[in-house]
Order: structure tokens, then sequence, then C-alpha cells
């Protein structure tokens, strides 16, 4: 522990050196983890998609990662952070690598996204571009539509797919349920539920009546109630004049609390077996993280400059709970990120040279920025319980941060998880049938299989000659002593009335009863059902799926303290 420290100490005092020598800062590689922007919410009698406002927010997020990292002159209140080598106008899928999750509404921000970061041609040049005009064989000439718009490719990664494990682990993972059915009949949940139902009781009788009904309006549905009323500040002018701004805040941070207790929690006990199965998300994008920044090492910065990773909030809050970031800001465990907000991870070094080659891994650095929305500046933030004045750390220090936290392999999700995921049946291998106890038989000089087989076979044959021997001398002997007569056990006392022992529907060999319930099926684990507590009822017909049958994709928001409230009683 203390050598590690010595060497993050000896390093944050050769950032803080170089910075004074005059050295800057050289972005080589950038990997981003970015929430889908406003969609409809759930509730409405409409399919889930982005809304024009979210492809805006997510025009707009695009836009300020164009001018941090792409954009050849940085504007005069930014500071210069452009991948070294990247394209600035035109579109090169060897540099950047997009992923995304199918939803409509998350594939839709990835899009808008991307627009923003290379938007068409005519509108990244000053003037028209080069080759704006095509001439066909027959001297026809034709233009590219919508002023040069740009085609990224945006790979999706559904359920069914390994890869979609780096995006959205918690999909498939029936311990990650289970872990939020623990939560569910926990004493924590049913504090939060109880103290919150005034507040909730309030909300439906002022805005939530017609989508929600009274029982729904509960800490139960924190995050489909924030997503509501997101969505009606945006687009219903009349919502204020019946809430107060400290109500909707108060409601984010009731959704925030919950987010984080069912993915970003490892230290709730329970039954789960695997204590840190509600951070699965996270980890699986530790993977991917770590994946990406060694293969741009690796090809020292020939490709794979950008990664952009595109999903809902659970992957994020699972993942800054991995970060450790609430060690120094609490409110990552309590509050949601905004509609379009990012998770930026920066690998650079320091260089005094206009012009650099690639660095060396022992001079590469890896920060931490939220971009907290689309109006937002980059913020650093420490990483891994590190002081606030340290948000950058070496590259070796958080290659070995992430490799303990990141997920083995697929083989090892599925067993986590208890997945019945189609691509498991292919990766789990089956345990060996062999048990411990031949195995130490054989381990300690036994006889094979093969050999012990063949002697049994023999001592069997043998047995049997000796008892048919034996058997024809007894019929021998028994024929000779036996007299004709009526038979049984009064022999020749036997009268003709007499009858032999006799049995009423009889029934030989042992009794075997039908065997009745199962004695091992399905486990519940954790399950309401379990508790002697009644469930509180999640949103029914006007609602749509609950948040606790769903695992809800709404955005995340504000990262506030706790609103103040005054003392209430159910």
């Amino acid at each position: 522990m203390m050598v590690g420290l010595s060497f993050a100490l000896l390093s944050l005092l050769g950032v803080v050196a170089a910075a004074a020598s005059g050295q800057t800062a050289r972005v080589w590689a950038v990997y981003a983890y970015t929430i889908n922007g406003e969609t409809i919410p759930r509730v409405f009698p409409r399919s889930r998609a982005l809304t024009p406002y979210g492809a805006y927010q997510l025009h707009e997020a695009g836009s300020a990662f164009r001018g941090r990292y792409v954009s050849v002159k940085a504007g005069a209140d930014r500071p210069d952070a452009r991948i070294e080598n990247l394209s600035p106008y035109l579109v090169d899928n060897d540099d950047i690598k997009i992923t995304s999750t199918p939803d409509v509404a998350v594939l839709a921000s990835a899009q808008a996204f991307m627009q923003g970061v290379y938007p068409p041609l005519n509108e990244s040049f000053n003037t028209t571009f080069f080759d704006n005009q095509l001439e066909l064989a027959d001297g026809s000439l034709i233009s590219p539509p919508l002023g040069g718009y740009q085609y990224p490719s945006i790979v999706t990664v559904g359920a069914e797919d390994p890869q979609s494990l780096m995006v959205s682990g918690q999909a498939l993972c029936s311990r990650h349920a289970a872990a939020n059915l623990e939560y569910i009949a926990s004493k924590e949940f049913w504090r939060t539920y109880e103290e919150s139902a005034v507040f909730y009781n309030r909300l439906h009788t002022l805005s939530l009546s017609g989508h929600f009904d009274t029982k729904a309006s509960s800490y139960a549905n924190a995050t489909a109630i924030a997503e509501f009323l997101d969505y009606q500040v945006v687009h219903n002018e009349s919502l204020l004049h019946s809430l107060s701004a400290e109500d909707i805040k108060r409601a984010r941070w009731y959704a925030g609390r919950y987010v984080f207790a069912t993915n970003g929690n490892t230290s709730a006990s329970g039954t789960t077996v695997d204590g840190g199965i509600r951070t699965i998300a996270g980890q699986g994008l530790a993977s991917s993280v770590l994946n990406a920044f060694e293969t741009t090492i690796q090809n020292r910065g020939a490709n794979g400059k950008m990664t952009l990773q595109f999903g809902n909030y659970q992957t994020a809050v699972s993942f800054t709970s991995l970060l450790q970031l609430a060690t120094t800001s609490p409110n990552f465990t309590s509050s949601l990120p905004r509609p379009g907000s990012s998770l930026v991870l920066e690998l650079f070094s320091l260089e005094s040279e206009r012009y650099p080659t690639y660095p060396d891994p022992a001079q590469l650095y890896v920060r931490f920025l939220l971009h907290n929305g689309t109006r937002a500046e980059f913020v650093p933030y420490p990483l891994f319980g590190h002081g606030p004045s340290n948000t950058a750390i070496p590259f070796s220090e958080f290659q070995a941060e992430m490799q303990r936290m990141a997920l083995g392999s697929t083989e090892d999700w599925c067993r986590r998880c208890n997945s019945s995921a189609v691509f498991c049946s292919g990766v789990v291998k089956p345990l060996p049938r062999q048990s411990a106890a031949s195995k130490a038989r054989k381990d300690r000089g036994g006889i094979s299989a093969a050999v012990a087989g063949v002697i049994g076979s023999v001592v069997t044959i043998a047995v049997l000659a000796l008892i048919g021997v034996v058997g024809f001398f007894l019929c021998l002997r028994t024929k000779r002593l036996r007299n004709p007569g009526l038979g049984g056990f009064k022999r020749d006392s036997k009268m003709a009335s007499d009858s032999d022992l006799t049995f009423k529907n009889p029934q030989w060999g042992d009794a075997i009863k039908a065997p009745t319930a199962s004695a091992k099926g399905h486990e519940r684990h954790g399950s309401w059902e379990m508790k002697n507590k009644c469930p509180p009822r999640l949103v029914e017909q006007t609602v749509g799926p609950s948040s606790l049958a769903d695992e809800l994709e709404e955005e995340w928001d504000l990262h506030d303290t706790a609103p103040v409230r005054p003392r209430e009683h159910v």
C-alpha cells in the first residue's frame, strides 16, 4: 500500500513539475460513455422514442466533444485537448469506434451525437468542401445529400450478443435481478418508502393523477416519476404553477437514491452469493475501457483514438461506483446526471514539443471528466479515492485498478449471473462428471476403470456358477424328501377345507408411491413474497410496465445534495 501511495505521489509531483516547466497535456485517446437524451415517458400511450429536444441535447453534447477533441482550433475559453492525429473534418471509422444498445432512443441519441462531432461537410468547412459535386459517366453532376451529411459506423449490440456485456451487462443477469428483489425486501427500501409517502401523495394530488394511480405514486416508482416530471418541466408550462423547483429536485434525489441502491451499492448485505453483482454492468464497461486503451497503446495510436459507447443510466451509475467517485463527491451516490451526460476518460501525456511522437506507456496518464449535460463544462474528478488535487494518475496504476474490477471473460459473466442468454450455452464449459473421491483414488495409484471392470466380470461369473451348482444339489435333495399330498405347512394333517395363506390384492416387491410435489424446484431469493410484507403496488394500466418489473432506461439528472424538507409523518 505504501509503495503504491509513494508511486502515485511521485507521479503527481511529476505532473506538477511538468506543468511548471511549460509542458502541456497531449490527448492520445478518449473513451466516453454517454446517456441517451430526453425520451417519451413510458407512462404515455406512445412508443418510447427520442424526442426532438432529446436529439437537440445530444447534438449539443456532440458539438462540445468536437470543440474539445476534434476541431483544429479550440475556442478561446477552452483548453486545447484535441486528440493527436484525429481527422478534423472527415469521419474515419478506423479512428472512431461507436457502440450502442438497440434501444430506439439510445441509437437515435448516438446518431444525433455524431452529427455534432462530425457535422455535414458544408458546415465544418468555412467554404463549400472541394468534392461537393460528382460528375457521372454521362456528364451529369450530382451533389451529396444534406450538404455533405456524414455516416459514421454505429454498431448495435443486443442483449443476446456477448458484446452487449460491455454496454449493458445487467440486462440478462438473473442474479442482478435477484439483488434488486433483495433491495425491495430490505429495511432500507421500506424505510425510504414510508418516509417519502407524504411527499409522493402530495405529488399525486398536484401533478401525477391521470398517469399514476394513488398507490403507484410512491418511492417504488421513483425513476418513472422523476422521468415524467423532467419531461413535464420542459413541455408543460403549467407544471411549475403547482410544483416548486424543490419538488422536482427532491423527486430526482429519490430516483438517484433508488438507482444507486440497485446498481451501485456494493456494501449492502443480503443473501445474494456475489455481493458485487449490483455493479456487473460497470464491470463490463471497465473491461471495454481497458481493452480500448491497451489496444491503442499497442498500436501506438494508429487507430482507436476515440471510443464512444451509448446506453442508459444503469451502466453509468455502476461504473462511477467502481471508480470510487463518491469518495470525494458524495452526490454520486444519490443523484443522476442530466440527459446527454458523458463519463469521459482521457489518455494523455505531458509534452513540450509541438508535434510529439507517441510516448512510452510509462509516460501516459489517465484522468476522468464528467460532462454533465449539454451546457456543462468538462469537470475532472479524482479516481479510486485520490484527493481532489490528484485528478491524473499513471496509466500503470489505472490499468491495475481496472484489471481488478473488470469482467474476466464471457464465461465468468455467465456463471456469476446464472444467465440463460443464448451465448452462454456456447461458452460455459460443463463441470467434469468424475467425482473428487474417484479422482483421489486414481491419484493414489488405484487400478484403472477398465481393469476394474474385467476383474468384476470374472468374479461375477464365478459367483453365479457356484450358486448354480449349490442350487442344483439342493433341488435334487428336496425332490427326494418331498411326499405327494395336499402340501402346505400342515403336510399330512392338512384337511381339504384348509387353505394356504392368501393375500388380497398382492403387491410384490417394495411398495413405491407416486411422487407428489418435487422438493426441489426454482428457488426464490430475496423475493418480497418471503418477507411477510405486501409489496408496493406498481404502475398499472395507465403507467405501463412497472419500474420494479423492468429496469427503467431514463436519463440521469442533477448532482446536488438532498433537498431540505420539512418534518413529515405518514
